[in-house]
């Protein structure tokens, strides 16, 4: 794999943490390239190795694996400014586009879209999460029409820095829906254990300390119990004790129901951005 040659396009917080995660791994910096119009992170990222490109052209040229890395608002208007620079008609496929890998982390632009606009190759559609960012992130690739080959380059180089699996492209709004949004859910959950530590009269620092450490422990003792999550949780509820009495209340709340139709909200919302 430390033969590729590999390009990014935008090198933000999900391109620049795969970037660097690769730098941590050692892979090679004289092979990472990256296309950055801003200056200020582009210091940033040279700084660490990385070889800033001149023009998208440049880097294209040399690439063996090229991760798509802008933002999905903007992607409908870039194949024709990458055209351009390399000197082909608006409707033709960027030149010599089947031999390389692409690897687009865009949310919503299906690959058929990503084909129709740059040709027809390796296209690998990858939905990685904002926890990505510190190397602990959480990323689907979808296996439709592309190798085992691609499969397993992608795999060895997110890997670096965060968890990945395998689903057909037509799941991707749902893992969007989970693994994309839940963070936030994780944050606001977060949040809600500190008010209450708070409420019940901790101070706000230790009610934070207390609410990270158990998120942190129970996610452990899952990976590392082989129980089920409710059976873990009938562990911890003894009869008429303080826990039952808690999820009790969480019941009342719709706390699951909640969080299930928060995952269907995203789901929905990412089929409609698509």
């Amino acid at each position: 794999m430390q033969n590729n040659q590999i390009f990014f396009v935008g090198a933000g917080n999900m391109g620049g943490a795969i970037l660097r995660g690769l730098l941590s791994a050692e892979y090679p910096a004289n092979k990472i390239s990256f296309f950055e119009p801003a200056d200020v992170l582009a210091k940033s990222i040279s700084e660490l190795g990385a070889v800033r490109a001149n023009s998208f052209a440049d880097g294209y040229k040399a690439a063996d694996v090229i991760f798509l890395c802008v933002k999905p608002q903007i992607f409908a208007k870039l194949p024709t400014v990458w055209k351009q620079e390399l000197g082909v008609a608006e409707n033709a496929a960027l030149p010599n586009f089947a031999s390389k890998k692409v690897i687009s982390i865009m949310a919503g632009v299906k690959r058929a879209k990503l084909l129709d606009a740059m040709g027809e190759g390796e296209v690998l559609r990858v939905m990685p999460n904002l926890p990505l960012t510190v190397g602990k992130g959480t990323v689907a690739l979808a296996t439709d029409g592309v190798s085992e080959e691609t499969l397993k380059i992608a795999e060895e180089i997110i890997g670096n820095i965060g968890v990945t699996v395998r689903v057909p492209e037509s799941q991707i709004d749902a893992v969007t829906g989970l693994s994309g949004s839940a963070p936030a859910y994780v944050f606001e959950f977060i949040e809600g254990l500190t008010r209450g530590g708070v409420k019940a009269g901790l101070s706000r620092d230790v009610a934070l300390k207390l609410a990270l450490g158990t998120i942190e422990g129970s996610v452990e003792l899952v990976k590392q119990s082989g129980k089920s999550p409710s059976d873990l949780c009938a562990m911890v509820c003894s009869p008429a004790g303080t826990t039952i009495a808690g999820i009790d209340a969480l019941e009342e709340g719709a706390f699951r129901s909640t969080l299930i139709k928060a995952i269907v909200a995203g789901t929905n919302r990412s089929k409609e951005l698509g």
